[in-house]
C-alpha cells in the first residue's frame, strides 16, 4: 500500500508498527481482493505486477495462483515487508515517475494506492499501457469521510462512541484532503478506467463490519496510533474524541464500519 514519495502521503512508511498497520489492511479486505482477481482471472503462467504492495500479502496469492512457470513483478516504495523467491520479484520502483514494460503483463492491480498520487488519471493511463492485449486491470482504492459517514452512525457499538467516531473519520478524511490526497477517489475508478481505454469495466464497493480485538482491527487502532497525535496537533481532532474512539478498538464487544473498498477492473482491448 507504500506510495510514492510525495506531500500527499499522510503515513509514515518508516514508523516502527506500519507492518502491523498494513496487515490489518490485509485482514480486511484481502478476501475482497482475491474476490476482484479471481473474477478478472489470472491466468496459470501469466505475467503480474502488484504495485505498491506493501506487506507482500496479494503478491504471494498471485505467486499460487501463477504457479510455478509464472512471474509476479512486486514493486513499491518501501520494500522492506517484500520476499523474493522463484516466482516472486520485488522491485523498488515509484510508479508517478519510473518507466513500466509496456504490453507486458496479463493482470496489474493497485490497492490503495491512487487515492494518494495527485496525477490519479495519468497513472492509470500507465498501467493500462503495461497490459498485454486482453489483460486486466484491477483498482482498487478507499472510500470515506463523505455522505457514507452517516452510515457509521448506525453500525457502531456502543452507540455513545458513534459520534466520536464520526468526527475522527472526518479529521482523517479532512487531512487527505488538505495535503492533495482523495480519500473517496475510489468511486471514480470505473469512469477513470474507461477514460483509458478500458473495455468491460466493471466495479463495486465493499464495507466489512469490523469488530473489537479482531485481526482487521489493527488497521483503526494503528492508523489512529500513527495519525491521531498529529490531527489532534493541527486542530482537526479533540483529544477527547481521540481517546473514546480509540477506547473500543481492543473491545470485542464493540463493533464498526470500516472504510469502503471500491474496486473496479477493465480490460485492455484485444485477446490474450
Amino acid at each position: 500500500m507504500s506510495t510514492p514519495s510525495s506531500d500527499t502521503y499522510i503515513y509514515s512508511q518508516e514508523w516502527e508498527q506500519e507492518r502491523g498497520r498494513l496487515e490489518g489492511l490485509s485482514a480486511g479486505f484481502d478476501e475482497v481482493t482475491i474476490r476482484h482477481l479471481t473474477a478478472a482471472g489470472v491466468p496459470t503462467g501469466g505475467r503480474c505486477l502488484e504495485v505498491g504492495a506493501g506487506a507482500g500479502s496479494i503478491a504471494r496469492w498471485l505467486a499460487t495462483a501463477v504457479g510455478p512457470t509464472g512471474r509476479v513483478v512486486a514493486t513499491d516504495l518501501d520494500v522492506r515487508f517484500l520476499e523474493a523467491d522463484s516466482v516472486i520479484e520485488v522491485r523498488q520502483h515509484d510508479v508517478t515517475t519510473d518507466p513500466l514494460e509496456e504490453g507486458a503483463y496479463d493482470v496489474v492491480h493497485a490497492r490503495a494506492v491512487l487515492e494518494h498520487i495527485p496525477d490519479r488519471a495519468r497513472i492509470v493511463a500507465k498501467l493500462a499501457t503495461a497490459l498485454r492485449p486482453g489483460g486486466a486491470l484491477v483498482l482498487e482504492d478507499t472510500v470515506f469521510g463523505g455522505p457514507e459517514t452517516a452510515a457509521w452512525q448506525a453500525v457502531t457499538v456502543p452507540a455513545s462512541v458513534a459520534p466520536a467516531q464520526a468526527r475522527t473519520l472526518a479529521a482523517v478524511a479532512t487531512a487527505f484532503r488538505a495535503i492533495g490526497a482523495d480519500p473517496e477517489f475510489g468511486l471514480q475508478l470505473s469512469t477513470t478506467l474507461r477514460a483509458a481505454g478500458l473495455v468491460d469495466v466493471e466495479a463495486d464497493l465493499t464495507y466489512r463490519v469490523v469488530r473489537g480485538g479482531s485481526p482487521e482491527s489493527a488497521f483503526s487502532k494503528l492508523t489512529m496510533h500513527q495519525i491521531g497525535p498529529r490531527l489532534i496537533e493541527i486542530g482537526l481532532l479533540s483529544p477527547e474524541d481521540y481517546t473514546e474512539a480509540l477506547a473500543i478498538v481492543d473491545d470485542p464487544d464493540a463493533q464498526w464500519l470500516s472504510i469502503g473498498l471500491a474496486g473496479a477492473t477493465g480490460r485492455a482491448p484485444g485477446k490474450r
